[in-house]
């Protein structure tokens, strides 16, 4: 096999994974599909909006969420310190952790990150003012947000940094 035989073969297996994960979030949000028992673990830890819960460090991933948001039509967020992670179940347009006096203060004192968060109802993840004014707020440069429809994510920049 020649070089170009196998970047026709490596395009074909990326296309396909991409086009299985967006079959798959839809079958979920459609309700014909269930989340991995992982995944329903992460939900069941956090059911309702506003609720959120530390896990161990590196353990959630942006897909995670995507997932999450597929199966709720509510965005989540990761937030991350040094010894833990933190998932964050939002609603249907926001992910309001600074209503929490614990995750604001360790956003603020920069205990804790916002690695990313979901948006529900684009296929291209588009960050809001809000979202990047948010970004300004607590001082942090770049964040990522991911689609719960396509899975696709894409990182973004605070309002005010170059």
């Amino acid at each position: 096999m020649d070089t170009g035989d196998r970047k026709n073969e490596d395009a074909g297996i990326k296309l396909s994974s991409t086009a299985s994960r967006r079959v798959s979030l839809e079958s979920i949000r459609y309700g014909k599909g269930n989340l991995d028992v992982r995944r329903q673990g992460l939900l069941d830890r956090v059911p309702e909006s506003g609720m959120w819960v530390r896990l161990e460090l590196n353990s959630l991933e942006m897909m995670d969420i995507a997932y999450l948001t597929a199966k709720t039509g509510h965005e989540f967020a990761i937030l991350r310190g040094k010894h833990e992670d933190i998932l964050y179940h939002g609603i249907s347009n926001e992910c309001n952790v600074l209503d929490d006096d614990v995750l604001e203060k360790g956003l603020l004192e920069k205990k804790l990150r916002v690695v990313g968060h979901s948006h529900p109802g684009e296929p291209f993840p588009e960050p809001s003012p809000d979202d990047r004014r948010f970004l300004w707020l607590i001082e942090q440069r770049s964040s990522l947000v991911i689609s719960g429809i396509t899975g696709i994510c894409i990182e973004f920049k605070s309002l005010y940094f170059d």
